[in-house]
């Protein structure tokens, strides 16, 4: 049970059971699929979280940069992808991971495939990234005279090409099971494309995508071979609106004090910043950003949202709340409130750690 009276500053809360329920529903859904699941930890970036993994049959993850794959590996991960196009400058820390583990990276360009190939020490698998429409990094799909040029560049040295990957960003802004819908299909669609285009030369090449509405929500997984997402094992505001989870299986909340109340404005102000909660934010029918849901905690964990209560503004250090006023009313400086974040990832980031409801801390790579 959790001893709110022990809580005095910023506290991120986990629920250990909710987690536990979501890595089940997505190793459930690696497995009806035939894919495997290998997770991105950049979400919860604890040691002690990526355990409870292997309990799901989990043997290989993604990552996001050497730093975090160097931490992984130390802790007893031996199979890990770089989901990031690999930094040049960072070739020796990257030569050093590849002779101890299978480390696997990505190259988006024909002159990031001629460094490596003169600088890598040891066997480095690799995937082309590929962009199919996020526009964030990636050759674009169509480019087969570019990923030629890629893959010419790598022969001959410790490079071992793996297939291609594409991480659909843009689901995380659909509004609707539809519009991911025709992302993922613009997705698979293009990645077997190019399985079809390159495979005679190439029998092994493999297709990955990692993001997580559309590992959450989708039927069909036609032609990859692994699921990489990340965001699902706490899940948040911003894939409940794109309709990944519910707000239950939200498993974190950011616990903080009340430091003032101010009834004439319908707002308390907590000691919830954008250093706990990160600067997400989701906007509402008028168009106004909002921060996050307001919840009651309890010595359990907390509850559904407080109709019409939500986290208006955010400085650095200061949390502005709106309260409807049956909520307000209930309210006094001193008081705890709940926070469900818009975005997992950068909330813990900020905070760094995490209580778990039975208040057992675990801490983070940050």
């Amino acid at each position: 049970m959790l001893n709110l009276a022990k809580i005095t500053s910023p506290t991120l809360l986990l629920n250990e059971q909710k987690c536990w329920a979501n890595l089940k529903k997505l190793a459930q859904q690696a497995a009806k699929h035939n894919v495997q699941l290998a997770p991105h930890f950049k979400t919860h970036q604890s040691a002690q979280v990526s355990q409870w993994y292997r309990d799901y049959g989990v043997k290989a993850i993604t990552v996001t940069s050497v730093k975090m794959a160097r931490y992984f590996a130390e802790h007893g991960w031996d199979d890990i992808t770089i989901a990031m196009p690999i930094n040049i400058r960072e070739i020796k820390a990257i030569n050093t991971l590849a002779s101890q583990i299978r480390l696997t990276v990505f190259v988006n360009s024909v002159e990031t495939a001629r460094l490596l190939h003169e600088q890598v020490t040891a066997p480095l698998p690799f995937y082309v990234e590929v962009d199919t429409g996020y526009h964030r990094s990636g050759v674009a799909s169509d480019d087969t005279e570019e990923i030629r040029a890629i893959l010419a560049a790598a022969q001959g040295s410790q490079l071992q090409f793996t297939g291609f990957y594409s991480h659909a960003g843009h689901t995380y802004g659909a509004t609707t099971y539809q519009e991911v819908k025709r992302i993922h299909q613009e997705t698979l669609q293009q990645l077997n494309q190019l399985k079809e285009i390159f495979q005679s030369e190439y029998p092994n090449v493999q297709l990955s995508l990692g993001d997580t509405p559309s590992c959450s929500l989708m039927d069909d997984f036609s032609g990859i071979d692994i699921i990489r997402p990340g965001n699902f094992v706490y899940y948040d505001l911003t894939q409940h609106f794109v309709g990944s989870n519910s707000v239950e299986e939200i498993a974190i909340c950011l616990a903080v004090p009340v430091v003032s109340v101010h009834p004439e404005r319908k707002e308390v102000v907590t000691h919830s910043g954008w250093a706990h909660l990160g600067k997400d934010s989701l906007t509402n029918e008028a168009g106004k950003s909002w921060y996050g849901y307001v919840v009651n905690l309890t010595e359990s964990g907390w509850s559904e949202p407080l109709e019409g209560a939500y986290v208006a503004k955010l400085s650095q250090e200061h949390g502005t709340l709106h309260l409807p006023d049956n909520y307000l009313e209930k309210v006094k400086v001193g008081d705890l409130l709940g926070i469900l974040p818009v975005h997992a990832c950068a909330t813990v980031v900020m905070m760094g750690k995490l209580t778990t409801l039975s208040e057992e801390v675990l801490s983070t790579m940050i």
